[in-house]
């Protein structure tokens, strides 16, 4: 007995001497780096390197050594229990120097609520800096102190934009937040007006479609009008003409104005107003396809058998003269019989559109396409500019036509820039992560939805999850979930394919007024086909699709916020009306709920379930009234009253309203 002791005694000890080698040599320095962090709500945070082919890496609480977001930092990466792991070393600069935030004053001291969550802390204002402030003032306030050993921040005002209560606010408070620049140089719009008449008579020798039948399709307030199309029935399929505003001709590499618009990288669109990626005198009207003018395009010729497989397609330099302005609702109108029209050509052009779109939307779902129909909503605004509604948005069939020609377009530009270059702009997007896929699926059952077997995760698998999904009462949420396992379509200099389409070769071509990436695209085109002077690197590559992603990313979050602030003001403006919601969690503190109406989120504590009181039922997932014994489960239809919205959080609590 005592020898089997002993035996076990040595067993671990040797254990323990292991773990001890192994934790001593875990820390070992592999290399130093550097970097930016991206902190979490939790107090850890993640060091983002500046080689974009170098991943992130976990920065513990205790390893941050006093960083904060967005700080540039040095690191050294270590080996914890197997895992890398960066250790800041240095702050290099600070990511913040400025904040906006909201006040909370009391009759001593104040503090500025930063409306940029991820910065970790509530900045103090001395109360010689405070004297003028109220509750809930929107500030912008320069950090005077960065915290140390435990204290918050310190803030000094540099200027008071408003109440958080006042309207319009939410628009200055995303635009500062996001850093989102509004106004261009001036040096810039000289530059403009200087050039933009003198490069349209310098045009080249291009191909003359005037003559050719088009129109553009947008939406009812749209103001840029960047592509056009027309379509010709031939004996053995279709032609169809997708024309883009050429902005390459007037945005010249190196120029003031193109380095503005590559900081920029992109619009940005809110409800009321678009932050262009151009000047106006640009995207509204020198490259903007307004009708019954001449304007400077690029046109991609692209080629239908009678199923709709595409056959060749052709790039040219070209000039047009668009017949109409069109919209969505009125293209609708006219599909579906709502409307007459009377001018014979552009009757046959919808019909020939509608026919084609069949064709391609079948070959597409053939491929493997996944329609990511994630629901947006629709805000209606007054004569002074107040929201009097907020709707789900239709994707009519005016919409898919115009998306899925643009998809074509993309397509055949990709092609031709694989055959042309080693490396050149792509838009790509890889195959999402298995083990995400597998625990999203782990979950349907709750929603009572049945996959059966699936084999493997490929495009098609994906699709027909998709589509079960938009058959069931929780399409919005399911569908959020499942593209947050997705891999994030990004630009890269190098062609993976994207997933999402199945297609094998994408880029971005059609909206060069608003992203720069496209921009780049019609430079590389014209480069190879028209003598265009544009000479660049790999590292020019490089950098330019690393950053247009990050602003594409910056805009999508400023974009969503944006819309988020307002749907909450809206709603509070209703606070005594009830709305239609359904159940789409539940925990022991109350139930998650989804309000359709508004496409959005919020919480029902246990404290606002009124009528009763209810107990959470853990093994069947349901909460029991007491009284009524009524029963909340998932997916119940409830009506819901507004408690109170967060606007640190940007989020909303209701009442069960029974």
């Amino acid at each position: 007995m005592s020898r089997k002791k002993s035996g076990q005694k040595k067993i671990y000890v040797k254990a323990k001497i292991s773990d001890k080698v192994k934790n001593k040599t875990s820390n070992k320095v592999k290399e130093e780096l550097i970097g930016r962090v991206d902190m979490s709500s939790d107090g850890y945070g993640f060091f983002i390197p500046e080689d974009s082919k170098l991943k992130d890496i976990f920065i513990p609480k205790t390893k941050l050594n006093g960083a904060m977001h967005k700080d540039r930092v040095k690191v050294k990466i270590e080996i914890y229990k197997g895992r890398k792991e960066a250790h800041v070393i240095e702050i290099i600069e600070r990511g913040f120097s400025r904040l906006i935030g909201r006040v909370d004053k009391s009759d001593h001291f104040s503090y500025v609520i930063p409306f940029v969550k991820k910065f970790g802390f509530d900045v103090y204002i001395p109360k010689k800096f405070a004297g003028n402030l109220k509750d809930d003032d929107v500030v912008i306030c320069e950090i005077t102190k960065f915290p140390q050993k435990g204290k918050n921040p310190e803030g000094k005002i540099l200027r008071i934009l408003g109440n958080l209560h006042d309207k319009g606010i939410e628009n200055d408070i995303v635009l500062e937040k996001y850093e989102i620049r509004r106004k261009f140089p001036i040096e810039v719009i000289n530059e403009v007006n200087e050039n933009v008449k003198s490069l349209f008579k310098k045009a080249e020798k291009r191909t003359d479609f005037r003559d050719l039948f088009t129109v553009t399709i947008d939406g009812e307030t749209a103001r840029d009008f960047d592509d056009a199309i027309s379509i010709k029935v031939t004996e053995n399929g279709y032609i169809l003409y997708v024309h883009i505003a050429d902005v390459a001709h007037f945005v010249r590499h190196k120029t003031k104005l193109d380095k503005e618009a590559y900081l920029r990288g992109t619009s940005v669109y809110f409800p009321e107003f678009a932050i262009p990626m151009l000047p106006e005198e640009l995207s509204n009207d020198a490259c903007s396809l307004k009708p019954n003018v001449e304007r400077l395009t690029m046109t991609v010729e692209i080629f239908y058998n009678e199923k709709g497989e595409r056959v060749k397609s052709n790039i040219y330099q070209s000039v047009i003269k668009s017949n109409y302005r069109l919209t969505y609702n009125y293209v609708n109108d006219l599909i579906e019989g709502l409307k007459d029209c009377d001018d014979i050509e552009l009757k046959n052009l919808i019909d020939n559109g509608v026919s084609l779109l069949k064709l391609l939307m079948d070959r597409r779902e053939e491929q493997g396409m996944i329609d990511f129909d994630l629901a947006e909503v629709e805000f209606i605004f007054d004569d002074n500019g107040d929201i009097i509604d907020i709707k789900p948005l239709e994707r009519k069939i005016s919409h898919r036509m115009i998306e899925f020609f643009m998809v074509e377009a993309n397509e055949a530009v990709a092609e031709f820039l694989a055959e042309n270059y080693d490396r050149a702009v792509f838009r790509v997007h890889g195959a999402p992560d298995t083990d995400k896929l597998l625990d999203f699926v782990s979950t349907f059952h709750i929603y009572g939805i049945e996959t059966g077997i699936i084999d493997n995760f490929d495009s098609k698998a994906i699709q027909q999850l998709s589509k079960i999904i938009s058959n069931s009462k929780f399409s919005y949420l399911l569908s959020s979930m499942l593209v947050k396992t997705m891999q994030k379509a990004v630009y890269s200099p190098d062609n993976i394919g994207h997933f999402g389409l199945s297609s094998s070769c994408y880029t971005h071509f059609t909206s060069p007024i608003r992203r720069y990436p496209d921009l780049v695209v019609h430079r590389l085109i014209k480069s190879k086909l028209f003598n265009y002077n544009f000479k660049i690197d790999d590292n020019y590559l490089e950098e330019t699709t690393l950053h247009s992603s990050r602003m594409e990313q910056l805009s999508e979050d400023a974009e969503r916020e944006i819309h988020l602030f307002k749907k909450l003001k809206f709603i509070e403006s209703h606070v005594d009306e009830q709305f239609d919601a359904f159940i789409n969690r539940l925990n022991g503190n109350g139930v998650f709920v989804y309000v359709e109406k508004f496409l959005i989120t919020g919480f029902i504590s246990i404290e606002n379930m009124l009528g009763d009181n209810y107990n959470y039922i853990e093994s069947q997932n349901i909460f029991l009234g007491k009284k009524t014994k009524k029963r909340l489960k998932l997916g119940d239809k409830i009506r819901v009253k507004l408690f109170r919205v967060n606007y640190d959080y940007l989020e909303a609590s209701f009442v069960l309203d029974m």
